[in-house]
């Protein structure tokens, strides 16, 4: 079964609507909108985009302002002729070539699957999106755990990859290597939970299944590892005030 969404160079990026994917995509929506919500964000970028769909929830979730940036026009003309809200809006974006000052700063970045894009660049990456975060402002992304048996074949076998249309540069992290990278690049208060036993595509009379057995895997230190996706939390603390109790004579 296809259960991913190719963009115009031939490589998948999404995942359609079937099967399980669409409650595991609500349900990562709904984290995204938790952590902008706990950093108070007014404004609020999404790097990676796609057709719009996390930008849409997170705007509505939140009554945030937000601006989703792609570089496929293919998937931004759907977003934009999908989601119209007054406080959502979508732009073609590099942020490896353009400058990315022209966006803005935001209180708060995010993205779904998106960094293991980056893997070559990815410090400098984190770099360019720190530097466009409002001091005490946060970042939350959402990237595949390699040691997950799905990932691990999906990213680590040449049949694997060949099947899943993979960019060349294209690889899955361990909980350490985003821990570090995300720490080298300026952010503080990181944090990476390695969660979800739920895959894409799977058929809908296996998801309460898994859910039931989910949070025990999740909360096991023998199991929690396998999990699929890292859920990484920063902070963008530079310049802000320490805040320390007054010295009493």
């Amino acid at each position: 079964m296809n259960i991913t969404v190719q963009d115009e160079r031939g490589y998948n990026q999404l995942f359609r609507a079937v099967g399980s994917s669409r409650y595991r995509s609500e349900r990562r929506h709904e984290w995204f909108i938790a952590q902008a919500k706990r950093n108070k964000a007014i404004r609020i970028l999404e790097i990676g985009c796609g057709t719009g769909a996390a930008a849409a929830a997170v705007a509505l979730g939140t009554g945030a302002e937000v601006v989703g940036v792609d570089v496929s026009s293919v998937f931004l003309d759907q977003a934009r002729a999908t989601h119209r809200a007054k406080n959502v809006r979508f732009e073609k974006s590099d942020l490896l070539a353009d400058d990315p000052s022209k966006l803005g700063n935001f209180d708060f970045v995010f993205g779904n699957g998106i960094l293991h894009h980056l893997v070559p660049q990815l410090n400098h990456t984190l770099r360019v999106l720190r530097g466009i975060t409002n001091k005490g402002g946060g970042m939350a992304f959402i990237e595949p755990n390699f040691m997950n048996p799905y990932c691990a074949f999906i990213f680590g076998t040449k049949m694997g990859r060949k099947w899943a249309l993979l960019e060349p540069d294209e690889m899955a992290f361990r909980a350490g290597q985003l821990q570090d990278v995300v720490s080298e690049a300026g952010w503080r208060n990181v944090q990476v939970k390695t969660r979800d036993f739920l895959l894409p595509g799977m058929p809908v009379q296996l998801i309460k299944p898994v859910l039931a057995v989910e949070s025990i895997f999740e909360a096991t230190a023998l199991t929690r590892w396998l999990a699929q996706s890292h859920f990484v939390t920063a902070e963008n603390v530079d310049g802000v005030e320490e805040r320390r109790p007054k010295e009493t004579i």
